[in-house]
């Protein structure tokens, strides 16, 4: 008994030391800072540093082996204050440590291959090490059109503090918030200048759930701009895509749409046209400067940023007759009117088409309500009602004979290639700490047509199931209908974000249209 008392004891701290270590974190920041300065001259620096200790093997030669700094030389300066790795004693980074790449997103655009991103290689790593890596990028004057912040302050591990600030010369227009956070600015002003700032504690590390939402509106987030407001932000980048208008582009749109019968004709021959024969690079907006290339250039070249190929498709439908404007699409419980551009999370174009607008993207567009803020340039909120997507498909299954085994035969509907099939929720887990969010409202019907073999008759029970919620539902039913079966699967979802408490409900409607149980039918001979 005395020995089996032991053996229960021993089990028990085993599976303590596994949970523990699995709930540990493999690193933690104990100091991040992150500050921002305008000077009077119109320069910029914005200075970061980190102290970053490491608990795992992963997080020493996987997560965390090296930092990424990206920068425009053009424009930009990068000034590595301090960068070394401290465990007892003290290891400097080598000057070969310090990689210069090209960064991934502008791999296919040579206009923007100048773009820099630095790799600095951590060296001396080991368990319990910790990194120090302090550096600045400073900006001439006139590259940005203004201080211009869009900050999330959260990181993959936990940070014990982390210090932000802006500092602006006195009397310069500084609108700035703190989402996700209950913490409180402070601000002081000494020579001229206006510092604005905050110290964040234990901020617990992002969560690694699937589906989180996509505007993380739970996490720190920091934004700040020196605009005198967030229509005067649009007013820039309204500005600056107006003096991109090209000659060709306009031509190339009448060309293309000369013999177009009506104007939804027209819209779809200029959005296919981009969206098969010209690449969007995902070069963020600041790195650009918040500029675009000539039109022309644009549609000579193929490819462009999502600016560029935003402002194209609005020259072009324009001038095939189709009333259009660039929209800003920011994260919804952000304050636009203290926002600059940076915030802007995409760009969209609205198209009048026969006196109904319509919503066009580069990229698919999700119509998302009040989870999105949606701009016109020249300032004007626009609301979109939130549509689901809808998705109607027809498939046909044939039984054979030689199918059956042992007096039965098991016909397995096939799932289909878009809808939620597509979303990877097929194992989904079954607890959520964090709010879920759907990659979309859905209306997804399948009809399945099922010949069986001749003297074959079907077992599956033919009452019509139907399991609702108050925020969707997912129902089958099956027909016989002469010589074939009549086999109908709907689901409908019609709200995106869901909070843990109400994630159970919404995961059984989705289990429930993807457990392959649910896609079979048995047949007797």
């Amino acid at each position: 008994m005395i020995k089996i008392t032991y053996k229960l004891i021993l089990l028990l701290s085993l599976l303590a030391m596994t949970v523990t270590s699995f709930a540990a974190s493999e690193a933690e920041y104990g100091k991040v800072s992150k500050a921002w300065t305008l000077h009077a001259d119109g320069s910029q620096e914005y200075r970061s540093s980190m102290e970053l200790t490491l608990f795992t093997h992963t997080a020493m030669n996987s997560t965390y082996g090296e930092s990424f700094i990206v920068y425009n030389p053009d424009f930009q300066t990068l000034k590595i204050h301090s960068s070394y790795t401290k465990d007892g004693t003290i290891v400097k980074t080598p000057d070969n440590a310090f990689v210069e790449v090209l960064p991934r997103f502008a791999a296919d655009a040579p206009a923007y291959n100048q773009l820099k991103e630095m790799v600095v290689v951590h060296t001396g790593l080991e368990l319990g090490a910790t990194i120090y890596l302090d550096y600045s990028i400073i900006t001439k004057p006139g590259y940005y059109p203004a201080l211009d912040i869009n900050e999330r302050l959260q990181e993959t591990s936990p940070v014990k503090e982390c210090k932000v600030s802006i500092s602006v010369p006195e009397g310069t227009p500084l609108a700035c918030g703190l989402y996700g956070s209950p913490v409180k600015a402070v601000e002081e002003s000494h020579d001229g200048i206006k510092e604005v700032h905050w110290t964040l504690r234990n901020i617990p590390a992002s969560s690694r759930e699937a589906f989180q939402p996509k505007n993380r509106e739970a996490s720190p987030h920091l934004v700040a701009s020196t605009y005198p407001s967030g229509k005067a932000a649009l007013a820039t980048l309204d500005k600056r895509l107006k003096e991109s208008q090209g000659y060709e582009s306009k031509t190339f749109a009448q060309f293309l749409t000369d013999k177009s019968g009506n104007e939804q004709e027209k819209v779809n021959i200029i959005r296919d046209h981009i969206l098969n024969n010209l690449s969007t690079c995902p070069i963020p907006m600041a790195m650009t400067g918040y500029t675009v290339r000539d039109i022309d250039t644009v549609l000579r070249s193929a490819y462009g940023t999502p600016l560029e190929i935003a402002q194209l498709l609005n020259v072009m439908l324009n001038a095939a007759g189709i009333p259009s404007e660039v929209l800003a699409v920011y994260p919804g419980h952000l304050d636009t009117d203290a926002c600059g551009l940076a915030a802007i999370q995409t760009l969209a174009v609205k198209a009048t088409v026969d006196g109904k607008d319509q919503y066009l993207s580069a990229s698919p567009l999700t119509n998302r309500g009040g989870l999105d803020k949606v701009v016109s340039l020249s300032g004007t909120s626009i609301e979109i009602e939130t549509t689901p997507i809808q998705i109607k498909e027809s498939r046909s299954v044939a039984i054979s004979a030689d199918q059956a085994k042992d007096g039965f035969a098991i016909c397995v509907l096939p799932a289909i290639s878009a809808g939620i099939d597509s979303w990877g929720m097929s194992a989904l887990n079954s607890k959520r700490s964090n709010l879920f969010e759907l990659p979309s409202l859905i209306r997804e019907e399948v009809t399945y047509t099922v010949t069986p073999a001749e003297g074959m008759k079907l077992q599956t029970s033919t009452k019509e199931q139907v399991i609702s919620k108050p925020f969707g539902k997912v129902t089958r039913t099956i027909t016989p209908k002469g010589n074939t079966i009549e086999v109908v699967r709907t689901i409908e979802l019609n709200k995106q974000q869901f909070t843990p408490a109400e994630y159970s409900g919404v995961r059984s409607l989705i289990h429930e249209w993807t457990n392959p149980d649910n896609r079979v039918l048995l047949f007797s001979l």
